[in-house]
């Protein structure tokens, strides 16, 4: 206990020193930007933002229920047999929230034929209540864009079969045969 009670004074004592004091601050102003720029090589458990993992929850959400779907479709076509797909896309789609705009315009004449005007704008979104707290009104999702579609089944050996998938996919993604490959199984 003795040991404690030293310590702390010579500690106190140090502290009122202005020198001291100075260093012990400049210490701990570097040992505090070290942490923070180490937290970034460590994860610190942050969760990686939509643009730093390239996909979002949603997306590969919306991927894996579009690939379930297509794939249950396909292996109901005649021939097609066992059938896995993989789809892959563009962009993760777009949300447009609504905006309020308000728009002035001030238009001042100087002695004679001098007009000049003014136009200044101010957009703000549109917030709503809701279970979450405040969030933005959206006004449009778009679905995201799909880059491409690759079947691969038991019948992809067999013209007719590849031409009865390539009529599903086209039409049921609604994307041009040349974003779509369908190949045979091993």
């Amino acid at each position: 206990m003795d040991e404690k009670i030293r310590f702390l004074a010579r500690l106190r004592a140090g502290w009122k020193n202005p020198d001291r004091r100075a260093r012990w601050i400049v210490v701990l102003g570097i040992t505090g930007i070290l942490l923070i720029f180490f937290s970034q090589f460590l994860g610190g458990g942050k969760e990686q933002s939509p643009a730093e993992s390239g996909v979002t929850r949603d997306s590969a959400v919306y991927i894996e229920e579009l690939r379930r779907e297509l794939s249950g479709i396909l292996s109901k076509i005649s021939g097609a047999g066992k059938t896995e797909v993989m789809v892959t896309l563009q962009n993760d789609g777009e949300t447009l929230f609504a905006k309020e705009e308000r728009v002035e315009l001030d238009s001042t004449q100087s002695a004679g034929t001098n007009l000049s005007e003014r136009e200044s704008r101010d957009e703000t979104y549109v917030m709503v209540d809701g279970a979450d707290g405040r969030s933005a009104l959206v006004r449009t999702r778009m679905e995201p864009v799909i880059k491409g579609v690759v079947v691969v089944c038991e019948g992809g050996d067999d013209p007719v079969t590849v031409s009865r998938i390539m009529d599903a996919v086209t039409t049921a993604l609604a994307v041009s045969s040349a974003k779509v490959c369908i190949t045979k199984l091993a």
